[in-house]
């Protein structure tokens, strides 16, 4: 008995070692963690006015009480826009120079004076007699500009479209440093309710959203199956949808810690740029990563719970616009969350950008994607269509669509071609046309003096005040036509019948 008791006692020795063992080395690893954050945070540039003021007349999830409407949130917005005019000519003057400086009055950045319009606003477009009602979400850190396009082509068609600057956005980045992701969920909710009010009763309603206007999209989607006081979606269109993010952007709410310990205020911060962008931010708060996190689980989570409850064929059909390669969000995850648990016979599509497959770049660009999403497309029993733009041919820069629907399988040859020297889209580009007077080819930005689309310099790496990604991302589409003419003909196929 005493032998017995003598091992067991050694046993819980060891094991409480080890556990002790394992914690000391799990505070080391998060000392060094922490410490290491401190130092990459000690190296960014200094912070400007526009890193640490905001207007402060934003709407918050608490505005949108009984009765408020969309009317009252343009109004906000308008004070919100008259506060930051007030600090671009008042305390930020003396900080902003330079030719390209978005807070600068004069500058070609600034985005009073690039377009007939600041693109950042909320903007509306009604039509005489509208054949439904379109609301576009725009992406993180970014703005209503990135839809214009979008806009314009389905205003022509005949629908009454908004797009919504959620909040946070279009002003300042440290705007984005202050909002969290319900006052995003309760602004799409207040403008639902806004274009259901203009169109007829018996008019489609369609969300479209881009990258995390994807996931407040789903999020809305999903919302009105629980609340039936939320207008129905008839139809849904996503752009590089933030169904998935990086597990890295968990560890995002640590930046808190570090400013707490450090004191310094750059600790909010991954990244402080020159903001030579009228309609995005190039600093980046890490308060943007958290929340973006936050929304996109509740969305997995809600996805789930349908699946599990049987009610995932609710769902309005979904068309999702994709490049295969993408550094922000995780694309595997669109398939798995999302368009792998549809049901059957669902009128859903993905339209997924392949790379430029040519034969010179074979060993030039790395296809470890497709080990991750080739697989999951190649079932034969997959709930929904799936159109592959794609080479012609290995030798051919020549493009063509490949749609699988069921056991159908067609290919349509497009006008389109891969630009020379252009390898794969982005994230950013999908819903960008290479006409873009920002952020197209070197001939449409010619008017505007501003050419992010096309920007080539070189010189020693992490010299620029611009990130080293604005010269090398792919900032549009080259196939921009051939997906907005599918997004309109799939809008008139799967809005008919109300």
């Amino acid at each position: 008995m005493n032998q017995r008791n003598g091992k067991r006692s050694r046993w819980i020795r060891w094991i409480g070692f080890a556990a002790a063992n394992l914690t000391v080395m799990g505070l080391l690893a998060g000392a060094a963690f922490l410490y290491g954050w401190a130092r990459f945070t000690q190296s960014l540039p200094a912070l400007h006015g526009w890193h640490r003021q905001a207007p402060t007349a934003e709407f918050r999830a608490a505005d949108a009480r009984p009765g408020y409407t969309f009317d009252n949130y343009l109004d906000q917005e308008a004070k919100v826009f008259e506060q930051l005019n007030a600090l671009v000519a008042g305390p930020w003057k003396a900080e902003a120079e330079g030719k390209f400086d978005r807070f600068r009055a004069g500058s070609v950045c600034n985005p009073e004076n690039t377009l007939e319009r600041n693109w950042n606003r909320s903007f509306v477009f009604k039509a005489e007699r509208p054949i439904g009602g379109v609301l576009l979400v725009h992406g993180l850190s970014d703005a209503p500009y990135s839809l214009r396009a979008l806009a314009e082509r389905l205003h022509a068609e005949g629908y009454t479209v908004v797009g919504l600057r959620v909040p946070g956005h279009g002003t300042c980045p440290r705007a984005l440093a202050e909002v969290a992701w319900e006052d995003w969920t309760a602004a799409v909710q207040v403008a639902v309710r806004g274009v259901r009010e203009m169109i007829p009763a018996q008019t489609p309603l369609i969300l479209a959203g881009y990258s995390n206007g994807g996931a407040l999209s789903v999020h809305y989607v999903t919302s009105a199956l629980e609340d039936k006081s939320l207008p129905a979606v008839n139809a849904v269109v996503l752009f590089s949808p933030m169904i998935g993010i990086s597990p890295l952007a968990r560890v995002s709410p640590l930046y808190r810690v570090v400013a707490a310990l450090t004191g310094d205020p750059k600790a909010q911060w991954s990244a402080v740029s020159a903001e030579v962008d009228p309609f995005k931010y190039c600093s980046w708060p890490m308060n943007a990563s958290e929340q973006a996190w936050k929304v996109t689980q509740v969305v997995e989570q809600r996805l789930a719970a349908l699946q599990h409850a049987g009610r995932m064929k609710e769902l309005p059909p979904i068309l999702a616009n994709q490049s295969a390669i993408d550094a922000t969000v995780v694309v595997p995850k669109l398939i798995t969350a999302l368009f792998d648990r549809l049901e059957p016979g669902s009128a859903s599509e993905l339209v997924l950008f392949d790379v430029n497959h040519v034969s010179w770049l074979d060993n030039l660009i790395s296809l470890s994607f497709e080990r991750e999403i080739r697989p999951r497309l190649e079932r034969k029993d997959l709930p929904f269509a799936l159109t592959l733009v794609m080479n012609e041919a290995t030798n051919s820069l020549a493009v063509k669509a490949r749609t699988r629907a069921g056991n159908s399988l067609t290919e349509v040859a497009l006008k389109e071609v891969w630009p020379k020297g252009v390898f794969s889209l982005s994230h950013i580009a999908v819903p960008i046309p290479p006409t873009d007077p920002v952020y197209g080819t070197a001939e449409a930005t010619e008017k505007t003096g501003l050419p992010l689309g096309s920007l080539t310099m070189r010189g020693e790496h992490g010299a620029l005040m611009i990130s080293d990604a604005m010269l090398v991302r792919q900032r549009n589409n080259p196939f921009y036509p051939f997906m907005e003419d599918h997004v309109v003909q799939w809008l008139a196929e799967n809005t008919k019948a109300q």
